[in-house]
């Protein structure tokens, strides 16, 4: 392809190929499901009813208790010990470290603006790093913006720069928010299309995730004496 080098063109092929076996998939199982709704009597339906009424009242009760923890909303962590809190309350923990004089993590904050709602699986905070050195130093952060992805009360990754989302400025938040369902922090769902595919493979972006990064990886104790 023009203005690809061979290895940038492999790596679109096989972010094609991935749409297109994805697409496939799905449509087997809709035939796979149509096939089943054939089968069903009146009792098989009414058992469907109730079992999807169930499951509706406590994905409700789940959501609440989200809320609760502060997630669907995006938000600042004021010290040390909020952080280490919120990392052990919350399953997913997604933290921006930020500088207020560093243009990049204004965008940051613009897309963590509009997931935050959409995604109440995973709380979104930021931290001023220039205010939490402690964690800074213990994290391994060396620039900004770094989202710090906290799963299970361990550091999974951390992303650092925009070069997981095209290494651009202008990325998209369904690309963001792409890049964190890569890491399993949301689930997010949506059809990238052709495009987005393309431009993620150009840069050698989203195509080229390390899940874990060694250095920052890093659990989340219950032992330090800062905040114990």
């Amino acid at each position: 392809m023009e203005g690809m080098t061979e290895q940038q063109a492999m790596m679109l092929d096989m972010a094609m190929d991935g749409i297109h076996q994805h697409a496939e998939g799905e449509d087997q199982k809709m035939r796979d499901q149509i096939d089943q709704m054939d089968k069903m009597d009146e009792d098989d339906f009414e058992m469907l009813r109730q079992k999807r009424k169930l499951l509706l009242v406590k994905k409700m009760k789940k959501e609440q208790d989200w809320k609760q923890l502060g997630h669907g909303r995006y938000q600042e962590l004021s010290d040390t010990k909020e952080f280490f809190n919120s990392a052990k309350k919350s399953s997913r923990l997604i933290c921006h470290f930020y500088r207020g004089v560093t243009p990049r993590c204004e965008i940051v904050d613009s897309h963590f603006e509009k997931l935050a709602p959409k995604h109440l699986e995973a709380r979104f905070v930021k931290i001023d790093a220039e205010k939490h050195m402690y964690l800074v130093e213990k994290l391994g952060i060396i620039m900004m913006p770094t989202i710090v992805l906290v799963k299970d009360g361990h550091t999974e990754h951390s992303i650092i720069g925009f070069d997981e989302m095209g290494g651009t400025d202008d990325f998209t938040t369904e690309e963001m928010g792409f890049v964190l369902g890569h890491h399993d922090m949301i689930e997010f769902k949506a059809d990238l299309g052709d495009d987005i595919a393309a431009r993620a493979a150009r840069a050698g972006g989203v195509n080229t995730i390390s899940i874990k990064s060694g250095v920052y990886a890093a659990q989340i104790d219950s032992d330090d004496d800062d905040w114990s």
